[in-house]
């Protein structure tokens, strides 16, 4: 059985990794890939695609891991974070995918708001891990009374 503090150093790794991961490929990796010169926008919205599969199997991944070692309002706010990414792959990944294979057809696209709903969301998830990580670093910096 795993002691409280030992609980809150995984919940405080695992908050971390999740937080790190999303910032790192939805807001670093994924913007920087098109600015790379000579490259065409079908092939960086190829690797994009694949990308976004991936930081999803790590993402389910943190967050079954948050599950299993968090407690009371940090499993909530975990739950919560999973909600949020569940509604954005099957609400709004569609969309977005279709998107992209037409535009990767060459198909010219009208304006949507996805993309924008997207990253408002994914913000919301950087929101929601912060909290945990904070709540988790807390925890462990009270006194043992």
């Amino acid at each position: 059985r795993m002691t409280a503090t030992r609980r809150d150093l995984w919940t405080l790794m695992f908050g971390m990794a999740a937080l790190a991961s999303l910032a790192t490929l939805s807001f670093v990796a994924t913007p920087v890939k098109f600015v790379a010169q000579d490259v065409p926008i079908a092939h960086l919205l190829a690797v994009g695609r694949v990308t976004f599969r991936a930081s999803l199997a790590l993402e389910v991944i943190l967050i079954v891991s948050l599950l299993v070692t968090a407690e009371k309002q940090s499993r909530y706010l975990t739950c919560f974070a999973a909600s949020v990414l569940a509604f954005q792959w099957i609400v709004l990944m569609p969309g977005l995918d279709e998107r992209t294979l037409a535009r990767m057809a060459g198909t010219p696209l009208t304006q949507s708001s996805l993309h924008h709903w997207w990253i408002m969301l994914d913000i919301a998830r950087l929101a929601i891990y912060a909290l945990i990580v904070g709540m988790a670093a807390r925890q462990i910096a009270r006194p043992n009374i």
